[in-house]
């Protein structure tokens, strides 16, 4: 009889273990090639959102724009100089519509940018003052992939890896 009960336990172990094995492999698998994407920040632009502060500071006939919104204190901005350099020079080599429009906090930071732009060889068709909250960019730098109307495409914040990068310049 304790040899019954044993086996009997021994069993309901094993495929107790097998479960457990079998929900962790699923687990690992789903996270592995499915990962799960961050939630948006709070006040964050999500695809699909229409900023109408975008939307009036493209320039006529614009049919898609990547706004890289920068600050003047981002060293990350500063260090992503040469991916925005990059960017223009492969929507040049394309001759792709796609207007590229830096987004900057003040008036001040309009000089400031310039002044970057114009060392780092950086030609980007408008630099615009826009009310970040307004724009819903939760930190710098963040590059919005929007239409003619200002809807939001895209979005990537904070300073691309080589496949951040790649995505974007995709969006040519």
């Amino acid at each position: 009889m304790a040899d019954g009960k044993k086996s009997s336990l021994d069993t309901v172990a094993n495929i107790a273990i097998i479960l457990v094995c079998a929900i962790a492999a699923v687990v690992l698998i789903r996270n592995q090639f499915f990962p799960p994407q961050p939630p948006p920040r709070p006040g964050q632009a999500e695809v699909g959102d229409t900023l109408a502060p975008i939307k009036q500071a493209l320039p006529a006939g614009t049919e898609r724009a990547m706004v890289v919104a920068l600050s003047p204190t981002c060293h990350f901005c500063n260090e992503s100089m040469p991916f925005y350099k990059k960017l223009i020079d492969e929507r040049n080599s394309k001759s792709s519509p796609v207007k590229v429009i830096a987004a900057v906090p003040s008036d001040q930071a309009i000089q400031e940018e310039n002044q970057k732009f114009a060392a780092a060889g950086v030609k980007p068709d408008q630099v615009v003052k826009m009310d970040f909250a307004a724009i819903k960019v939760p930190g710098t730098p963040t590059i919005l992939h929007v239409d003619n109307n200002g809807k939001v495409l895209d979005v990537w914040v904070g300073k691309q890896d080589a496949g951040g990068e790649k995505q974007v310049l995709k969006k040519l």
